[in-house]
């Protein structure tokens, strides 16, 4: 992509140089994350009693890392008690010794990243040097602490059938977690980060509203929402994940706090080598596809790691390597002109009507217009029969990913420790177009599929330095810095495309604008390139932290400090290269005229291409960013927290946490944001004064967006031990958060950007309408008569310009200048009961979302019934609220913080510890989920599709969007005839290594909205398709609702009852609630089967077979804003989609070495 770089400045030198500053800084106070210590580390607690109960003081506890022989030495307190903190996750030895009393040894305790591992001791008097042992277990209560957390053991990260070796799909199955939208902003289907999905909806809340760290450093992408770094699973210890009433030093999300644990090395040297490997032949097909060939699917995973001493028992590495190779078909479905239409076109030499243009009773006569033209030779011909879908092709998709880690820990003493590590991604992929290569030229087909190259990398350094002034006081520091570079091309980019099809140099005017132009023909597929592309995203990310860790009789107390800082560079454009539409019909044909309907159509689509042949566009425009902006933002947090061992049998853990979430600002000043509200006080004189530019008028850099000082968060928590095997615990805390940077909050505006948009049609495509007879009106006047626009196709689109306030077209994409941090209370109370190896948990879950954010897609409009005057979206109107001071103002997306929101929940889970062979981990949740904001992941917006921006609570609180009712999910690990001794070489050979391991979800259906149709006009609807605002085609709202919507039995022809819906009065808003109707269940069961062989005693060969969707179940579901939920729709209440997260029937096999 060298060819690429030259329009896209890179930030390198400064990255560069700001990390040297951070490792300069690893010593100062600052701070890296919302998360640390117990995030990435455990402590071991205890009491230490003789055998009549008494509490036995000032006793020696040594704490032995086994794989490191990294030692930790405390006594225990006047009261018994000890705590030995900041322990790496891993396996430990406690030795206890006191004089008069025998030494107490416990061999091996592991402990879990978040652990309170209790391993208390009981003394028997006695010489020192005799020894009694005593069996330990992995702690499964959590008797310490109030956080509800779940913890993905390094078994389960390296056992369970993992699709893509995705490991978020482990994160999906803790209790109250769930896929998420699974075409949202963190899918992995986005030109802005085609990587894995990183999806994950916790509790209710959005897949955006997480807080991801690695190792405690923060990993987050915060441009649209999604993880930073993706580490290889072959270097993973364990997944921790916190879903509520996080701990003080913890939070900066709503959703859930997902931390990696990375593997270091030991003193033994461990590793391994595999492949995974899928194709085609042996997957099922799509319920979709049934027919035909398979599309193409060839996918090599491969990679290895090691890890081991360098000096032993004082420096340790360990590092591994991922790498992807994946090709897979896509299959398109297009429209293109039938072979007729084809041949007709391709026959013209130009200049000369031809049999289209002659047809049509608008064209005949006409010259043909050479750039039409040779755009229309860009359709390929038809290789299927009809009219529509006549043009479908499997061409391939590409992937190659690489990826590693690398980690160094060393300990310079025992109170000197410090690990450093880097982890390195890169993802090159390829979307192929629709419609092939013609003519030199790529023809994408559609512009929203986004086909081209993309470069998606990301790298991350973390320093990490711990010193241990004394056994009850230690202080940890921590300096990382983290680039997120996303990079997506058009598949014409630096062709001078414009050029070759004829437009002049006022097209490809540059290197942003190199791109073949998008038109639409009507009926049948775009040729050119995609919008929204060139693009890319730049993060960086500096972190700096500091924490204190201070045991002081029965407190354990901690306190820290963090800095974040963060830049962000955007470069993107809607329409870089302009657009255009060909949407006229030369001759309008009747079914009188006509009478059979394939006949009607096909002269409907001749006469299309003949008023496209002839130059008659229907509309032009281009969006331009005249600015790459380089945004800056900072996150200063402080904590402290205390867990008081009130009792023996009673832990209060309480604290209070601080967050500081600044405003955009921009390097340059290049951003600006617009106050609808005081514009509203203002005349058209000084209006200006609303528009926010930092440096004019006084107006700071945030562009006049307050900062919100009050984050202050307590929280508190108890975890009582009502008996030896019983827990009872609770918590409540608040959490605030930023929210994801939408595009309101881009506050790209005038004078920054350019937006050309005339309404207006072109001259030839004008007087083709009063041919027809089609009375003129001011919504389609001739461009010649429109100041600037310009009124033939062949002289291309005016060189951008920037905007001011009394701009033609001016729109904002604006934010409130009193935008308040989103804030989440959170609150639980859970039972613990352990039975042998097994644990249940049962328990409320619950949480309340204030001051969240909400996006209107447009304030300036009228209320409902009080305008009868259509309004085009986006475009002027008398009717608008500031038309009197801004006559040239349209919409005004508006993004504010009074958004609402609730989650109630029954989580359950049953957990076993690997015992005998079995291990599993099944969760099931009853909840609900409702607010009045639209899902932040797909972009939505409040206000009933601009009904009445004024009343969103009223009109828009529902059920939410990831409200998901009933939830199971399942995974088992079973070493199958594990400890079983085998009487000779070929029984062990046989019978023995065999492992199955199994995920099971199933889950209730996802609410969707009933809206009234967009593409057919209702009763006195006048052809808007909207009846509760005049905009015409501003969206579609919702109708009234007369009856239950379900029908208690489901058939994808029928399948909720339709007659419950009926079209609301005009001008009225409809009574139907937002989510109201909930599509089928989604349901899967994943399975491996593992065979080890044994080579040596510390080398195995390992084949694995898995299967994903293994019954090749179909799972449905109603796709909102689709026709099946749209009232005078044909499709209306029928099921033809399938989930967006659904796949069919995969096999994939692997072949691995570990030693």
């Amino acid at each position: 992509m060298n060819r690429y770089s030259n329009i896209f400045r890179s930030s390198q030198t400064r990255a560069t140089q700001s990390l040297s500053c951070a490792a300069v800084t690893l010593m100062l106070l600052g701070g890296a994350t919302a998360a640390h210590a117990q995030l990435t580390t455990a402590d071991i607690v205890g009491t230490v009693t003789d055998a009549s109960n008494a509490v036995v003081g000032n006793a020696q506890v040594e704490v032995k890392n086994l794989a490191t022989n990294e030692t930790r030495t405390v006594t225990s307190s006047s009261s018994g008690d000890y705590v030995v903190s900041n322990l790496k996750p891993g396996h430990y030895s406690v030795t206890i010794t006191a004089p008069g009393f025998k030494t107490s040894s416990t061999a091996d305790l592991g402990i879990e990243a978040g652990d309170r591992a209790r391993s208390d001791g009981h003394l028997q008097l006695g010489n020192i040097n005799e020894t009694i042992s005593v069996e330990a277990q992995t702690p499964l209560l959590q008797s310490e602490n109030a956080t509800v957390s779940t913890t993905v053991t390094a078994q389960a990260v390296q056992d369970l059938p993992l699709n893509g070796r995705n490991y978020v799909q482990l994160v999906q199955l803790v209790p109250g977690a769930n896929e998420g939208p699974g075409n949202g902003l963190t899918s992995g289907g986005r030109p802005d980060d085609r990587r894995q999905s990183s999806s994950i909806s916790v509790n209710g809340q959005d897949d955006t509203l997480n807080n991801f760290t690695i190792d405690g450093f923060d990993n987050n992408e915060r441009v649209i929402g999604t993880s930073g770094v993706r580490p290889n699973v072959e270097g993973m210890q364990e997944i921790s994940v916190q879903t509520n009433s996080y701990a003080p030093e913890a939070g900066r999300t709503a959703g859930g706090v997902i931390n990696i644990v990375t593997k270091s090395g030991g003193n033994q040297f461990h590793g391994s080598v595999y492949e995974y490997f899928r194709n085609d032949i042996f997957d099922a097909r799509t319920f979709s596809q049934n027919t035909g060939r398979k599309p193409v699917l060839r996918q090599n995973q491969f990679g290895g790691s090691i890890g081991g001493p360098i000096f032993k028992d004082k420096t340790f590495f360990f590092g591994d390597y991922e790498g992807l190779r994946q090709v897979i078909g896509v299959t398109y479905k297009s429209t293109v002109p039938t072979l007729d239409e084809y041949n007709n076109i391709n026959g013209i030499n130009g200049g000369s009507p031809q049999a289209l243009v002659a047809n049509g009773a608008g064209t005949a006569g006409r010259a043909i217009d050479p750039i039409a033209l040779a755009y229309l030779k860009l359709f390929p011909a038809p290789n299927q029969p009809g009219l529509t879908n006549n043009y479908i092709v499997s061409p391939s998709k590409t992937a190659t990913s690489n990826l590693f880690d690398v980690r160094i820990d060393h300990h310079f003493n025992a109170s000197n420790l410090f690990f450093g590590r880097y982890t390195y991604n890169k993802v090159d992929s390829t979307i192929p177009p629709a419609l092939g290569t013609r003519n030199g030229l790529d023809i994408s087909g559609g512009r929203y599929i986004f086909a081209g190259p993309a470069s998606d990398a990301a790298q991350q350094y973390a320093f990490d330095y711990t010193h241990i002034f004394t056994q009850n006081l230690l202080i940890d520091l921590k300096a990382g810095f983290t680039r997120i570079n996303n990079l997506s091309l058009p598949l014409n980019y630096g062709k001078n495309a414009a050029t070759q099809v004829g437009f002049g140099p006022n097209m490809n005017f540059n290197a942003t604008s190199n791109v073949l132009p998008p038109i639409s023909f009507g009926p049948f597929a775009d040729i050119g390139d995609g919008a929204y592309v060139p693009l890319q995203d730049i993060d960086n990310t500096f972190q700096y932290a500091a924490i204190v860790n201070w045991t002081r009789g029965n407190h354990n107390l901690k306190f820290g400090a963090s800095y974040i800082r963060r830049q962000a560079r955007n470069l993107q454009s809607a329409f870089p290269g302009g657009q255009y539409g060909f949407n006229l019909i030369s001759d309008n044909v009747s079914s009188t005229q006509i009478p059979d309907a394939t006949a009607r159509q096909k002269k409907q689509q001749d006469n299309q291409l003949a008023s496209s042949l002839v130059g008659a566009f229907s509309s032009e425009g281009r969006n331009y960013n005249l600015n790459t902006p380089d945004y800056r933002t900072y996150e200063p947090s402080f904590f402290v927290q205390d867990s008081w061992k009130a009792m023996p049998n009673l832990t209060v853990v309480y604290g209070l946490r601080y967050d500081l979430f600044t405003p955009f600002t921009e390097a340059h000043g290049h951003i600006s944001n617009f106050d609808f509200n005081q514009a509203l006080t203002l005349n058209s004189t000084n209006v200006g004064q609303a528009l926010k530019v930092p440096g004019v008028n006084g107006v700071d850099g945030h562009a006049g967006i307050g900062v919100d000082h009050s984050n202050f968060a307590p929280r508190v928590g108890f975890s009582f031990s009502a008996a030896p095997k019983t827990v009872l615990r609770g918590g409540y805390g608040l959490s605030f958060f930023p929210g994801n940077y939408t595009s309101n909050a881009d506050l790209k505006n005038a004078p920054f950007v350019s937006v050309y948009s005339p309404n207006c049609v072109s001259s030839v495509g004008y007087q083709i309408q009063r041919q027809q007879g089609i009375a003129a009106s001011a919504s389609n006047p001739d461009c010649a008569t429109v100041a600037g626009a310009i009124p033939t196709f062949d002289a291309g689109l005016p060189l951008p310009a920037a905007q001011t306030i009394n701009s033609p077209a001016l729109s904002f994409t604006a934010e409130s200048p009193n935008f308040r941090s989103a804030m989440i209370q959170q609150f639980n109370l859970q039972v613990q009961q352990q039975f042998g190896a097994n644990v249940l948990t049962i328990g409320y879950v619950g949480n309340i979302g204030q001051h969240l954010p909400q996006t209107i897609s447009d304030i300036n409009v009228p209320k409902p019934g009080n305008s009868t005057i259509p309004i085009s979206q986006g475009g002027t109107s008398s009717a608008r609220p500031l038309n009197a001071v801004l006559p040239n103002l349209g919409g005004v997306s508006w993004i504010i913080s009074e958004g609402i929101s609730n989650y109630s929940a029954l989580q359950v889970s049953f957990q076993r510890r690997f015992v005998h062979g079995l291990s599993f981990d099944g969760n099931y949740t009853w909840g609900r989920a409702a607010n009045d904001v639209t899902g932040f992941s797909q972009e939505g917006a409040q206000g009933a599709y601009n009904a009445d921006p004024t009343r969103i609570r009223l009109i828009d609180y529902g059920l939410a969007e990831n409200n998901i009712k009933n939830r199971f999910a399942l995974s088992l690990n079973y070493a199958i005839l594990d400890g079983h001794h085998y009487s000779n070489a070929f029984e062990t050979f046989a019978l023995g290594g065999w492992q199955i391991n199994t995920i099971t979800v199933w889950q209730g259906g996802k609410p969707v909205s009933i809206l009234n149709s967009s593409s057919a006009s209702l009763p006195g609807d006048s052809g808007y398709n909207n009846r509760a605002t005049p905009i015409n085609n501003g969206g579609t709202d919702r109708p009234n609702q007369i009856a239950a919507p379900d029908l208690g039995t489901h058939t994808n022809a029928r399948y909720f009852n339709t007659a419950a819906f009926v079209p609301q009065p005009l001008g009225t808003i409809g009574t139907t609630q937002r989510n109201n109707v909930f599509g089928p269940h989604f349901r899967h069961i994943d399975l491996s089967l593992f065979k080890d062989f044994r080579v040596t005693e510390r080398t195995k060969v390992q084949f694995r077979a898995e299967s994903f969707n293994i019954s090749n179940t179909p799972s449905y579901q109603l796709t909102q804003g689709s026709g099946n939920v749209q009232l005078g729709n044909s499709a209306f209440g029928t099921v033809t989609d399938a989930d967006s997260n659904y796949t069919p029937r995969l096999y994939q096999f692997a072949l691995k070495l570990n030693f």
